[in-house]
């Protein structure tokens, strides 16, 4: 029978775990997480959770792995009864595969913008934008006195004096002229003008073209639908030779996101304002520890971050040698993710406090949630950069990099798990079984590029990467822990290591770790 093949070196293996665990999440979720939660006192679950969860999961999900140099399909044969659990985890990673494409092809289609002489999510003046557009940085509000106000904005492509008072933070398709207000030169009452800024009207009518609801899927966006064939065509490449291939390719694509976050985090750190984002990141509000939803939201986010549940690390271990230290493996790595949700969020609060001083607006009417974030605040921060081209393309190529290293192992999950069910016809078909899997998933994918595809894409990120996630780890956890047996577990792993392990890891397995998900999926 063909062989699957192993990694050449240990490197190899590390850094192509780096690659699946540094993602988008990290960049864009964390942070926001981080900041809605009350600062710094988000840390303290966060932290909280990686040690009783993801630790351990990491190690029994790599070790089984190993030991049996099977994907996680065929090591379910251990447990025949329970193997839906390896199907939910396909079902989960095909799906997940779908649509984070589909982010990354967002991404590349702003890097290929901001290739422009003028960014063009940083004005008012293209043809997309409507009279409701304005661009903080041309934002002017003098106040006379306690009840009188002199306001001047920029909408659009025009100039009104003294009409109206904006307010950033109100966001809807409304405008109104001043009240009770007399000639509008001095005005006593004045009603807020609710607009968008130019970086959200770039998102929703040029890049989205946004359709008022999934009622109304709209058409195929075209330039996207190219931008996600780019993002298939760049995972195919990367897999096209199988595991050899992939583990050539995580070097760089592992290693790249760390020097442009180094680079976005030094220069940020030169602009005013960043020690005010700094401070807004770290410092907690320890009142925050109370809200249940604190708790739920870093249990998500640390299934979410590390890949627990998803097959993926289950895949990259299962071609390791047999004798590879796991027990190392499974408390370094973890530990990098999260080292790296800690460095990205600096960059990103840096750079948003350079621009809440720029624009004098408080951080937090600057940050969104979702999509947006990404994609629609971090933009307009990124605008306000000296030279905000460059910035921009080296912020977008970090995000397109770490979004194809995760990609490229939610693939290989799924060619993995062909091979190791039909190895007779698969193992010496990589390229063709590759090939057909990008080009189902990309025609699959088409619905998440249309007018209204945004709707599904959150449908399906939140029933996949959050419930779904935590039930599926919750049950891989008590099979392996007292079907298969956590004692026999810690034999295996004994075998592979040449050494006992630590038996604190049993006790998580059979009580802490599957008791504390059960807290995590009820709150």
């Amino acid at each position: 029978m063909p062989q699957r093949g192993n990694w050449k070196n240990w490197f190899e293996f590390i850094f192509s775990c780096i690659g699946c665990l540094v993602g988008l999440g990290n960049i864009w979720r964390f942070p926001y997480l981080c900041y809605r939660n009350g600062g710094g006192a988000f840390l303290i679950p966060y932290f909280f959770f990686m040690v009783v969860c993801s630790l351990p999961m990491f190690l029994l999900e790599m070790s089984y792995a190993q030991y049996s140099n099977l994907g996680p399909g065929r090591v379910w044969i251990c447990c025949p009864l329970f193997k839906g659990v390896w199907y939910g985890m396909i079902i989960l990673t095909g799906i997940v595969s779908i649509y984070y494409n589909v982010i990354i092809a967002w991404t590349l289609y702003y890097l290929v913008m901001s290739f422009n002489s003028v960014l063009p999510w940083s004005t008012c003046d293209n043809y997309w934008n409507t009279v409701f557009c304005y661009h903080r940085s041309k934002v002017q509000v003098d106040v006379v006195n306690s009840s009188t106000f002199n306001a001047s904005i920029e909408v659009g492509t025009g100039h009104y004096q003294n009409q109206f008072l904006v307010s950033p933070s109100n966001h809807s398709n409304e405008m109104h002229p001043t009240l009770f207000g007399g000639n509008g030169s001095n005005v006593t009452f004045m009603t807020h003008f609710k607009g968008k800024t130019s970086t959200e009207e770039f998102w929703e009518w040029k890049v989205l073209q946004l359709t008022p609801g999934i009622e109304n899927i709209g058409i195929v966006r075209w330039e996207l639908m190219l931008c996600l064939l780019v993002a298939w065509l760049a995972v195919f490449l990367s897999l096209i030779k199988g595991i050899k291939s992939s583990g050539k390719v995580m070097y760089v694509a592992a290693t790249v996101p760390y020097v442009l976050l180094l680079v976005l985090l030094i220069r940020g750190a030169t602009l005013p304002g960043a020690w005010d984002g700094f401070k807004y990141y770290i410092v907690p509000r320890w009142v925050e520890l109370k809200s249940v939803t604190v708790w739920g939201d870093a249990a998500v986010q640390i299934l979410y971050s590390t890949g627990i549940g998803w097959g993926g690390i289950a895949t990259l271990a299962s071609y390791n040698n047999f004798n590879n230290n796991i027990q190392r493996d499974a408390l370094v790595l973890p530990i990098i993710d999260a080292v790296t949700s800690l460095f990205a969020g600096c960059v990103i609060f840096v750079n948003l406090g350079h621009m809440a001083y720029k624009t004098d607006v408080p951080i937090e009417t600057v940050v969104s949630q979702g999509p947006g974030l990404a994609f629609m605040v971090y933009p307009e921060a990124l605008s306000h950069l000296p030279i905000p081209q460059l910035w921009s393309v080296l912020f977008f190529l970090m995000l397109f990099t770490v979004g194809i290293d995760s990609q490229i192992v939610h693939v290989q999950t799924l060619t993995s798990a062909l091979q190791d069910s039909f190895p007779k016809y698969m193992l010496k078909r990589t390229m063709s079984l590759t090939l057909v899997l990008c080009v189902t998933l990309f025609a699959l994918g088409l619905g998440c590029v249309t007018q209204g595809g945004v709707y599904v894409l959150q449908i399906f990120d939140w029933y996949c990467a959050s419930v779904s996630v935590m039930f599926l780890s919750l049950i891989e956890c008590l099979v392996m822990a007292w079907v298969y047996g956590a004692k026999r577990l810690s034999n295996d792993i004994k075998m592979m290591i040449g050494k006992p392990i630590f038996p604190l890891w049993r006790i998580f397995w059979m009580f802490i770790t599957p008791l504390t998900m059960v807290c995590g999926a009820s709150i």
